[in-house]
């Protein structure tokens, strides 16, 4: 949005040179007698940059279709985008828009919703009275810090099913553009896309209606020359015989790469300078230490649909648009859902509306104020100055006369009146609003909770069908990337054996979906060298990768993540490591979510080994304190091939209702060699469940319930269940209890202040030998309270054992159940 208005100001400025007071006076004053809406004003003394596209070539157009079908529907729907049905005189719809998003520190954690918006609207258009919307409901939720976080405005975002000139894929500024720009998504049906692009013809379909009348669609199938996020893969559907758009599914060929995309920015635009004899500061350069400390930085569009519905018999209307992604900012991970729905009454109806108010465009207030075509930076300060100053007056003048406006429509009526100018003031929309919050949050064209998934809303299974299309086959050709490094703090950690460790990365993209990774890490401690290397081909949205590794393991890997970053603080402060480990080297292939979480498989032969306990250090140890790490685990020396399985469910949104959240998690194999004399190599066994259910008791005070068991056969030492600490029995050190089965039960009251739960806990659990399950003897136990910030994501736990510690205990984590 900035970037689009920054281009609105990217072209002549004018002033008069050498007016004088009376002729400045008189222009102020017509500048307040305008009373259209604020409009943002941004100086720039930058030229505006030329479009940027690659020319076609002969060669281009020989190698863009893969058969001729392709390049007659590319060219008829090249036609119909830009083309404006002159007979679509009006309609009226209903409106629906979400958008919601969540915010997590670990692809494995648990669901939790940051925020969701919604609003409900009337939309009314016709082609010789413009856009008229009444906003009818509007209502947004913070799940994580209750309403008085703050409020999501999208009043300016209601969706609007049709205008003339509108892009039909949903993308970019909403504009259709003849042409293909680089400087933005690169549209794959506009002029000049043959040379990104290259076009197959799919399946094809035939619908026919009441009237007997048959619509032939057929799909064009869409990949890019080269994998950049720019560039869409996708299928698209049109109608045969007039060109128009009826579905579409697509999304980016691959994920954005914030960092790279702002170094390429920052080098064009230091040429450019250069270009024009300017100087070049260095400091407007990003610093590594802010790359380092905010890596990776990725965005992902996973998913766009398009659905559109025949109206009149003859024109083709959007009914639902869905776009799905995740973006990820270091260890911080951030999923983000918009939804849309369009619902008409009436299509080419009477047009009864109102006509629109005059307004002075942009361009007629800035010339009246500013009679020629100078330029901002070739003006003197004095009027620079002056310039700035009258658009700061009438910028005041205007917001005080619309406060005063609103509040005389707020008593007369209960509404107010606005006028919007969107997509860069090529369309305006007079828009009216409830002035009651309460009104507008409680209206009965909202649904009856916010946290419904939306079915009947957004059509979820006819959306699940078309994403079925965004299949392996639809890729990028090949063409091999730059390769990319990454380091930071998402790469580092701190533990008993490591030490502090760092790590750096390399991957590439070449192209189908294939890339290639290669890690190396320093353990300063322990003085090893790790490693892994993996090739591994992604649709977007699930990934198959193949890799040889040798790797430092958290044996007790069942809870937690003992190997992130987060997990290092308590490390590294008190000596409170909250992880035992191994070593392990072999190959694997797995299969597993882009975003994370949901269903993991992950074949694998291995070989096994300890890990010993390598460092003492600690902050509290080194300022006198007696805190030291405990010892590591002896883990067996043995060779294993296996497969293993992890499922994550999430259920449920609402903090009033209950919420559900379970892993699941089995492993099985061989053990074709060990070093210890009484056991012999065989099967092995282990599967084990935890499920936590939450949801809100009276008033604020809220309750949570952790259930968790698991059992195996023949495993090794490291891979038995191991008690104990912030994640199972807390109050106890981890360890406490170690079997080859186990069970664990977890209780929690809290009450919600804003952000922060304080709350009561107590746990209990056992593990050991499975033939002692029925006579388990006395369990681990622990009791404290905690503090939750933002539904578990930051936990600040206070416990005293029961036993068998009997002692107090402090631990910091991050992504709690509750």
């Amino acid at each position: 949005m900035f970037a689009a208005a920054t281009l609105l100001f990217l072209q002549s400025v004018s002033v008069t040179v050498g007016q004088d007071k009376a002729a400045r006076d008189s222009l102020r004053r017509e500048a307040l007698r305008d009373s259209i809406r604020r409009q943002v004003v941004l100086e720039s003394d930058q030229p505006r940059r030329p479009v940027r596209r690659v020319p076609v070539t002969p060669e281009h157009l020989r190698t863009a279709f893969r058969d001729s079908a392709a390049r007659q529907l590319l060219v008829r729907a090249r036609e119909a985008r830009l083309t404006t049905d002159s007979t679509l005189l009006a309609y009226d719809a209903t409106a629906y828009q979400r958008l919601s998003t969540g915010l997590g520190f670990r692809a494995t954690g648990r669901d939790r919703l940051l925020f969701r918006t919604e609003n409900a609207s009337r939309v009314r258009w016709s082609r010789s009275n413009g856009l008229h919307v009444d906003v009818k409901g509007r209502r947004t939720v913070f799940p994580m810090a209750e309403e008085e976080a703050g409020e999501v405005n999208l009043e300016e975002m209601g969706p609007i099913p049709y205008y003339p000139g509108r892009e039909a894929l949903w993308v970019g500024s909403g504009i259709a553009r003849a042409e293909v720009d680089e400087s933005e998504m690169v549209h794959p049906i506009a002029t000049g896309s043959e040379a990104y692009y290259i076009y197959s013809a799919g399946d094809s379909l035939t619908i026919t209606l009441s009237d007997g009348k048959a619509i032939r669609l057929r799909e064009l199938r869409i990949e890019p020359r080269r994998p950049e996020w720019k560039f869409s893969v996708g299928s698209f559907w049109f109608d045969q015989d007039g060109g128009q758009l009826v579905r579409a599914v697509y999304r980016f060929a691959t994920a954005m790469n914030i960092w790279a995309v702002a170094d390429a920015e920052i080098e064009r635009e230091k040429q450019e300078r250069l270009a024009r004899g300017e100087k070049w500061d260095p400091d407007e350069e990003v610093p590594g230490w802010v790359k380092g400390f905010m890596s990776p930085m990725e965005a992902n569009l996973e998913a766009v649909t398009v659905e559109y519905g025949l109206y009149g018999g003859r024109y083709w209307l959007p009914r639902t648009q869905y776009a799905e992604g995740h973006a990820k900012a270091s260890f911080m991970r951030i999923p983000f859902k918009l939804e849309e729905s369009f619902k008409y009454a009436s299509v080419n109806g009477t047009d009864s509306l109102p006509p629109q108010a005059r307004r002075l465009s942009l361009s007629e207030l800035r010339d009246s104020l500013f009679g020629d075509t100078t330029r901002f930076r070739d003006l003197p300060d004095s009027l620079r100055k002056e310039r700035s100053r009258i658009f700061a007056q009438v910028d005041s003048t205007r917001r005080a006369e619309r406060i005063a406006l609103r509040k005389q429509e707020c008593a007369t009526s209960g509404m107010f009146t606005r006028t919007e100018s969107r997509f860069n003031g090529q369309l305006r929309a007079t828009v009216r609003v409830p002035c009651s919050d309460s009104a507008l949050a409680n209206a009965p064209e909202l649904a009856h909770s916010i946290y419904e998934p939306g079915e009947e809303l957004f059509g979820l299974s006819e959306r699940n069908e078309l994403l079925k299309a965004l299949d392996f086959s639809l890729q990028p050709v090949w063409a091999p990337m730059p390769i990319r490094t990454e380091w930071g703090m998402n790469l580092m950690r701190y533990n008993r054996v490591e030490g502090f460790s760092a790590a750096a990365k390399a991957s590439q993209n070449l192209g189908k979906g294939i890339s290639w990774d290669a890690t190396g890490r320093l353990g300063t401690a322990d003085h090893s060298v790790y490693g892994e290397l993996g090739v591994a081909r992604s649709n977007g949205r699930h990934t198959y990768r193949a890799g040889a590794y040798r790797r430092l393991v958290a044996s007790n890997g069942d809870w937690g993540s003992p190997l992130s970053f987060g997990a290092a603080f308590g490390a590294l402060a008190y000596g409170r490591d909250e992880g035992y480990y191994h070593r392990a080297s072999g190959v694997e292939v797995e299969r597993s979510l882009v975003r994370g979480g949901g269903l993991q498989v992950r074949g694998f032969l291995e070989r096994q080994h300890n890990a010993s306990w390598n460092t003492r250090f600690n902050l509290s140890r080194a300022m006198g304190s007696s805190a030291e790490f405990q010892p590591n685990i002896t883990a067996e020396r043995t060779t294993i091939a296996g497969i293993s399985l992890r499922q994550q469910l999430n259920h449920g949104l609402d903090p009033a209702h209950v919420r559900l959240f379970g892993d699941v998690r089995a492993e099985g194999g061989a053990v074709l060699d060990r070093a210890r004399g009484d056991s012999a190599p065989g099967a092995y066994l282990r599967v084990a469940g935890d499920l936590t259910m939450s949801r809100q008791l009276v008033g604020k005070l809220a309750g949570a319930l952790t259930l968790g068991a698991g059992y195996s056969d023949g495993a090794p030492l490291q891979r038995q269940f191991f008690l104990g600490g912030a994640q199972t029995v807390r109050g106890q050190l981890l360890g406490s209890a170690a079997g080859e089965a186990y069970w664990l039960g977890r209780a929690e009251l809290g009450r919600d202040v804003k952000a922060i739960r304080q709350v009561v806990f107590g746990d209990v659990g056992w593990a050991g030998p499975w033939s002692t399950r029925s006579t388990p003897g006395r369990p681990l136990s622990g009791v404290g309270v905690g503090t939750s910030f933002l539904d578990g994501l930051i936990r600040f736990d206070l416990s005293r054992g029961l036993y068998p510690r009997k002692k107090m205990r402090f631990d910091m984590y991050v992504e709690a159940r509750f």
